[in-house]
C-alpha cells in the first residue's frame, strides 16, 4: 500500500487488521508485574523486555463531558494497596465493536486476551512521567493493552485516547469522519491527565507534567509525530508509523514525491524512536525509512527482521497461533482480501510475535527512561547490548549520533 494521507494512508489494511480480526484473538503476554519495591535508576544495561518493579493499575475515563469517548489509564500502582482494586486478567476482543453489532458477532469469535492489571488502584507514590498512546486505523486503545501496561510497570502513566473519528466503531459502520482529530484528542487527554493528577484524581499527586510522550502505532504513529511539534512534549516514539505529513489531497504518493514532501518540511525537534516491521505489507520501509531521514537528530531507527504491520499489537500472537485468517474466507468470502491483509506479518516465515512484543518494550522503556533522565546513560540502547537481548529479531537498528561506542 503506497503511502498517501494521515486518514487513507493505512485505511484498508489496519481496518483489515482489526474488523477482521475481531473475534479470532486468544491471548497474549503480560507486562506487568506484582513486583517488589521499585527502583528509579538503572545502573546499567537492563533487560527493559522483563515487566517493570511496579504492578499496573487501569482505569477507563471520560474524555467529554457526554462520556462518548474513552480514554484508558494504565499507570504504576502502590503494591500495599492492591485489593482495594478489582483484579483483572484479560478484556474482551468484542469491546471495540458497536453494540449494535455485538449481538451478530458468532459467540466463538469473541476471546479474551490475557492482562494482567487492577482496575482502579491506588496509584504509588510518583511522580511519574507520561506516554500519551494513539491506536492505529480502525483500532481501539485496548489492542495495545499489553504494550500500556507494560510501560506502566516500568514507572509510567499512559493514557490511551479512544480515536472515535477512526477507530473500530466508526470503521466497522462505516461513519469515519474526515479531517484530523487525533492530534486533539491527544492533546485533551493531557488535559484529562493534569486533571486527574490533582486533588481527588485517579493519579493524584502521581505525574510528572514536565516529561510527556507520544507514542502510537501506524496511523497513531503520525498523530504522535504531529504532536511532537507541541512544546510540551519531549520525545515520540512511531511503530510502523504513517506519515505525519499531509498528503490526502495528492491520492497515490510515490517514493520521490513523498521525499520532496519530506524537503519542504521541518520536522519536530525532539528525540524519536522508530520501529518498523522489514515485511510490513501495509506501510512499506522504504516510506518510514523517508521519514527516519527527514527526522532530526537525536535518532534511533529498529528494524523487526521478518516482520509485518499487525506485529506491533496484542492480536498477531493470536492470529499465528490459529494458523492466520484466511481460513475463514470459505465462510465469509466477501472477506477474504481483508483477512489475508489482516494476517500481515502473523503467520508461520514472520518474526514471532512474542519476540517482536519483547523487543517493543524494550526499545520504548529504554528510549523513554534515556530521553527522561531516569537512566544515566544510552547503555541499555547499545546495539551491542540490545542484539545480545534479541539475536536475529532486529534486521537493522541505528542511531544518529550513534550511540556510545557503537563505532
Amino acid at each position: 500500500m503506497r503511502n498517501t494521507g494521515p486518514r487513507a494512508r493505512t485505511r484498508l489494511a489496519v481496518v483489515a487488521v482489526l474488523v477482521a480480526v475481531l473475534g479470532v484473538l486468544a491471548g497474549c503476554t503480560s507486562s506487568s508485574s506484582d513486583g517488589a519495591a521499585p527502583t528509579t535508576e538503572a545502573p546499567g544495561p537492563t533487560d527493559y523486555s522483563a515487566p517493570g518493579p511496579y504492578p499496573v493499575g487501569t482505569a477507563t475515563l471520560a474524555l467529554d463531558d457526554a462520556a462518548t469517548q474513552k480514554v484508558f489509564l494504565y499507570y504504576p500502582a502502590d503494591p500495599a494497596r492492591l485489593g482495594e482494586g478489582t483484579k483483572v486478567t484479560s478484556y474482551s476482543s468484542g469491546d471495540a465493536f458497536p453494540e449494535a453489532f455485538r449481538a451478530i458477532v458468532p459467540a466463538q469469535l469473541v476471546q479474551e486476551i490475557p492482562l494482567d492489571a487492577t482496575r482502579d488502584a491506588p496509584v504509588a507514590d510518583g511522580p511519574f512521567p507520561v506516554v500519551l498512546y494513539s491506536h492505529g486505523f480502525g483500532s481501539y486503545p485496548e489492542y495495545s493493552a499489553n504494550l500500556l501496561a507494560h510501560l506502566a510497570s516500568w514507572g509510567f502513566v499512559v493514557a490511551a485516547p479512544d480515536h472515535v473519528s477512526r477507530n473500530l466503531a466508526a470503521a466497522a459502520t462505516n461513519s469515519v469522519q474526515q479531517g484530523d482529530a487525533d492530534v486533539a484528542d491527544l492533546r485533551s487527554t493531557l488535559d484529562l491527565v493534569r486533571r486527574e493528577s490533582g486533588a481527588g484524581g485517579r493519579v493524584a499527586g502521581a505525574v510528572d507534567l514536565d516529561h510527556v510522550a507520544a507514542e502510537g502505532h501506524s496511523a497513531g504513529g503520525s498523530a504522535a509525530a504531529q504532536l511532537a511539534y507541541d512544546d510540551g512534549i519531549d520525545t515520540f516514539i512511531g511503530l510502523a508509523p504513517a506519515s505525519p505529513l499531509d498528503l490526502s489531497s495528492s491520492g497515490g504518493v510515490d517514493q520521490a514525491a513523498l521525499d520532496a514532501a519530506y524537503a519542504q518540511k521541518a520536522p519536530p525537534a525532539k528525540p524519536s524512536l522508530i520501529i518498523a516491521g522489514e515485511r510490513d505489507g501495509v506501510i512499506p520501509l522504504a516510506s518510514i525509512r523517508s521519514e527516519y531521514a527527514w527526522l532530526a537528530t537525536p535518532k534511533r531507527f529498529a528494524v523487526l527482521a521478518n516482520a509485518g504491520h499487525n506485529a506491533f499489537t496484542d492480536l498477531c500472537a493470536p492470529i499465528r497461533a490459529q494458523g492466520g485468517l484466511s481460513q475463514l474466507s470459505s465462510s465469509f468470502p466477501a472477506g477474504a482480501t481483508l483477512f489475508r491483509l489482516g494476517e500481515d506479518g502473523c503467520l508461520d516465515g514472520y518474526l514471532d510475535p512474542a519476540t517482536g512484543y519483547r523487543v517493543i518494550d524494550h526499545l520504548s522503556v529504554a528510549q523513554l527512561r534515556w530521553v527522561f533522565g531516569l537512566d544515566p546513560s544510552e547503555a541499555s540502547l547499545a546495539p551491542a547490548y540490545v542484539e545480545s537481548l534479541f539475536p536475529g529479531a532486529l534486521a537493522t537498528y541505528e542511531s544518529d549520533p550513534p550511540v556510545s561506542g557503537q563505532g
